[in-house]
């Protein structure tokens, strides 16, 4: 598939030559800015046309900018429109340009508005694939992890584990900003928060130096909505039989002072009903089974609020600050059937458990913006600190067949940790034209924790209701990481197609974990140092290639470091092993993005990762017939891989988008006698229709095969939605109904694992049937303000600027 991707890219770029020749020796750039604030302006539609007719279309970007590949010996003119504003018409324009443009307010359209501008659904942006959730009414109901199901790249299993590329090993930032509620519980905080809070999704899988080298896989980011100039906020309600939530959020947003309050709460629940076999082994021999039913429901709680300041003393300056609270609850309940024999004996008995977990957090980020004299001279600092206490509770009761209870367990764990995080960046233009650029920057992080881990139990005493603590597994353990990083990165550009991007970081980490009783302390101290390079060419304003080269780093997880052994499930425990250390992967990478004038984007890539010492889940099978699965350094990884994503819009009522992934992956422990190897590919698509000028019908679907792991591998997995929405009240207003999975009650996946201590077959089944009603309201006036004397810069020259290159 990629390969015919890459010829028919080929075929494109010798018609596209035929028709424009390949001496584009000139290019005009600029940057869209508000006359009045002097803030950049994203998303403006910025128009090339020549003799009359537009030959190119593009969205200006975060920062405002925009540029176009011309030739010398045509005269050419820029447009630039956008809602609220006059419409920018340049002079004519030859060679090569750089344009300030300043667009001012629209007096006739600035009264109560609602923005409604065009987004393509997939876009590529320098080293980003950018997924715009905003266009995809679907978004309206459900969580984060819906959006992410969507997003070209990613898969999110069964049970809301998100992937990169297969590999869960990612980075996830809100707003470009490292969050400690996404680092400490990810698929907790991806639940709480809401799909129509996001406007785009980021995936980056070669990150600069600029970026924490944590996340093996790569970043996400994720973006939520931003209010307009003015004051303005909007209401989203959904209601279904699995999933309810609210959300509001009312922003003020004036010259100097931008201020945002948002609070939204989500319920959703799950029903599994599970069967596992397993076959334990001693020696090559048999040595028992163990069959079980299982009936679990787990019902997910949260609530999130946000207040936020931004304060612009000056045109180049920004100062901003946002408080947040998050709180969530994952309470679960199963009742199972359980049948374990070896040689000599044969149990059976009923269990019924019950899970709690409840998390409070809180976070204060800070940030500092300074723009200098010279074009990207910038200075940027940010700071965060957080705070959350954690709580997580099992308790299992065991019955005979008759119905007599004859052993009982319960296991509490709280902890409390604290974050702390502060970095400062800084970019330095080395040329005047802004062709070579240098960036710079450390950072210093801090986590720690406080964790209490204890077991009671009558087993000494079955049948009893008095529980004796099990001093053997139950400690308090106080932890601590550091990381001090710096880094420093070139952007160079030769000539007018090329772009070469080096980068050298460095991170030093210490650890240490200090237990109360049982356990031995352990400390470590590691650095690594994490070379990337990015090498682009852009054969026209179609096609351009890149090759990358990128080293990235996972370190353990608190959760992965933990020695609390969850035994709600007292024939199948999971725990954490303090003595992880960091895994590293490396990835070699040649991708093409081709966009058309037909409204077409292609993005496709081939790739390979390799990791050794790779932190992987591991399950053992002890003599009893009972498993543990901790994480462990115990196995090297390949991946050689290929994706293509599409974006089409068809006409100006029909849109589809999608993208498929595979790759075939090999693993390899020597140290416990397992490996194995398989293949891998999922596709998603979608597809929006408008129906009438309110009306809109949107289809969504995702497929994979099942993941590939160390020990086994699971069975097919997929998800399709059904959507339509209303428009009214001058399109301020949407009724959605919405469908997940209508045509069938549940869905079933199955799974297998071996080792040399066991085999074990699973079947899980899914109650995913939905239907959700969601309602939005979007309200608010934008500020009228006009620019008396209608700043334009025509002739299109760069601003005068002090200081010297």
């Amino acid at each position: 598939m990629v390969t015919l991707t890459f010829l028919a890219s080929g075929y494109s770029v010798l018609h596209a030559q035929g028709q424009m020749p390949s001496s584009t020796s000139s290019e005009i750039t600029g940057i869209v800015l508000d006359s009045l604030t002097k803030r950049p302006i994203e998303m403006a539609t910025v128009s090339l046309s020549a003799n009359g007719k537009v030959l190119l279309s593009m969205s200006s970007d975060q920062s405002g900018k925009f540029n176009f590949q011309i030739q010398d010996n045509i005269v050419y003119t820029i447009s630039v429109s956008f809602m609220s504003y006059h419409t920018y018409c340049s002079k004519p324009l030859t060679g090569t340009r750089q344009l300030v443009i300043m667009l001012t307010g629209n007096a006739a359209a600035l009264g109560e508005v609602v923005v409604k501008a065009k987004t393509p659904p997939l876009q590529y942006k320098n080293d980003k694939l950018v997924y715009n959730a905003g266009t995809d009414i679907s978004n309206k109901t459900g969580s984060a992890t819906d959006v992410l199901r969507k997003v070209p790249l990613l898969t999110v299993g069964v049970d809301g584990e998100v992937k990169l590329r297969g590999n869960s090993n990612i980075k996830v930032l809100l707003n470009g900003m490292p969050s400690g509620m996404m680092a400490k519980n990810l698929k907790e905080a991806l639940k709480i928060i809401p799909a129509s809070s996001i406007k785009s999704i980021e995936v980056i899988t070669s990150p600069s130096a600029k970026y924490e080298a944590e996340g093996a896989a790569g970043i996400i980011n994720i973006i939520t909505k931003k209010a307009v100039k003015g004051t303005s906020g909007s209401v989203d309600l959904s209601g279904g039989n699995l999933e309810q939530s609210a959300n509001a959020v009312l922003s003020i947003n004036r010259e100097k002072f931008d201020y945002s309050f948002n609070l939204n709460t989500s319920r959703n629940q799950l029903r599994t009903v599970s069967t596992l076999e397993r076959t334990s082994f001693i020696n090559g021999q048999r040595s028992g089974s163990l069959y079980q039913q299982n009936d679990a429901t787990q019902y997910d709680r949260g609530t999130s609020a946000g207040l936020s300041l931004n304060y612009r003393p000056d045109n180049s300056q920004k100062i901003g600050a946002y408080l947040s609270y998050w709180r969530g609850s994952w309470p679960a309940k199963n009742s199972s059937y359980n049948r374990l024999s070896d040689a000599t004996s044969l149990s059976e008995y009923n269990q019924r458990s019950r899970q709690s977990g409840l998390f409070n957090y809180y976070e204060l980020a800070l940030n500092y913006q300074k723009k200098m004299n010279k074009k990207d001279q910038e200075l940027t600092i940010k700071a965060m600190i957080g705070r959350s206490d954690d709580r997580s509770d099992y308790l299992t009761n065991r019955f005979n067949l008759s119905g007599s209870k004859n052993f009982t367990e319960k296991g509490p764990n709280t902890g409390k940790n604290w974050d702390s995080d502060i970095q400062a960046d800084y970019s330095h233009p080395l040329s005047r034209a802004g062709k070579k650029l240098l960036e710079t920057g450390v950072r210093f992080t801090r986590a720690s924790s406080q964790t209490a881990y204890e077991v009671y139990n009558n087993q000494s005493n079955p049948g009893s209701e008095q529980l004796d603590r099990i001093g053997s597994r139950s400690d308090a353990m106080d932890y601590f990481r550091n990381i001090y990083s710096g880094y420093v990165s070139l952007k160079l550009e030769a000539g007018k197609q090329w772009t070469i991007r080096p980068g050298l970081r460095f991170e030093g980490t210490a650890i240490n974990s200090t237990f109360k009783s049982n356990q031995l302390s352990f400390s470590a101290t590691f650095s690594n140092w994490v070379p990337n390079i990015l090498i682009a060419k852009k054969l026209n304003d179609h096609h351009e290639f890149r090759f990358n080269y990128t080293e990235r780093i996972r370190r353990p997880f608190i959760w992965d470091l933990n020695p609390y052994v969850n035994a709600s499930d007292p024939r199948n425990l999971i725990s954490g092993n303090p003595q992880l250390r960091p895994e590293k992967t490396r990835m070699l990478e040649l991708g093409h993005a081709y966009n058309a004038n037909s409204n077409l984007m292609l993005n496709s890539s081939i790739y390979y990762q390799f990791t050794n010492d790779a932190i992987e889940s591991f399950t053992t099978v002890n003599a009893q017939g009972i498993s543990l699965t901790t994480p462990s350094n115990v196995a090297s990884s390949r991946r050689l891989g290929c994706n293509i994503n599409a974006a089409l819009e068809l006409n100006k009522d029909w849109s589809i988008n999608g993208g498929l992934e595979l790759y075939r992956v090999w693993f390899k422990s020597p140290v416990m006698y397992v490996s194995n190897n398989g293949n891998f590919y999922s596709v998603n698509l979608n597809s929006s229709y408008t129906l009438s000028k309110a009306v809109t019908l949107q289809l969504s679907a995702d497929y994979s095969n099942g993941f590939v792991t160390l020990q086994g591998r699971n069975t097919a997995y997929w998800n399709y939605r059904i959507s339509v929405q209303k428009e009214f009240l001058n399109k301020r207003a949407s009724a959605l109904l919405s469908f997940n999975n209508p045509f069938q009650r549940a869905l079933l996946q199955s799974s297998y694992a071996t080792a040399p201590s066991f085999s074990d077959n699973a079947t899980n089944t899914l109650y995913s049937r939905a239907f959700s009603v969601a309602f939005s309201w979007k309200f608010g006036s934008v500020k009228k303000q006009i620019d008396e004397q209608q700043v334009r810069n025509e002739e299109g020259s760069a601003p005068r600027r002090r200081g010297k290159y």
